[in-house]
């Protein structure tokens, strides 16, 4: 059986999967020592392929997941922001919010 690849090259690989033999050295049946269905005995001629499709919504996906990678891990212009507000004094810290944010945080996990 040949399975060609999903970028569509002219490489296809193959199986090379042997029959199960039976302790009276018979192949098991629906299977020939060539490792083709007994259904397929006849048509040597015929080539069966499998084919490989990827949704609209699996390549929307894999355009997201790059552009997430690419994005940076640290927001520069948020820590400006907060180094500026904390050196001019203007950064407040709520206690009781930052301990209701810890604690509904807590009960989640």
């Amino acid at each position: 059986m040949s399975i060609p690849t999903i970028n569509n090259s002219s490489a296809a690989a193959t199986d090379s999967r042997s029959a199960v033999k039976l302790s009276s050295g018979q192949t098991t049946a629906g299977s020939t020592a060539d490792n083709r269905p007994a259904s397929d005995q006849g048509s040597s001629t015929q080539a069966r392929t499998d084919a490989v499709s990827i949704s609209t919504q699996a390549v929307d996906l894999q355009a997201l997941e790059a552009r997430i990678r690419d994005l940076p891990d640290v927001d520069t212009g948020r820590i400006t922001e907060l180094r500026e507000k904390i050196s001019s004094g203007q950064y407040i810290v709520d206690s009781s919010r930052l301990a209701d944010r810890i604690l509904s945080f807590e009960k989640i996990v």
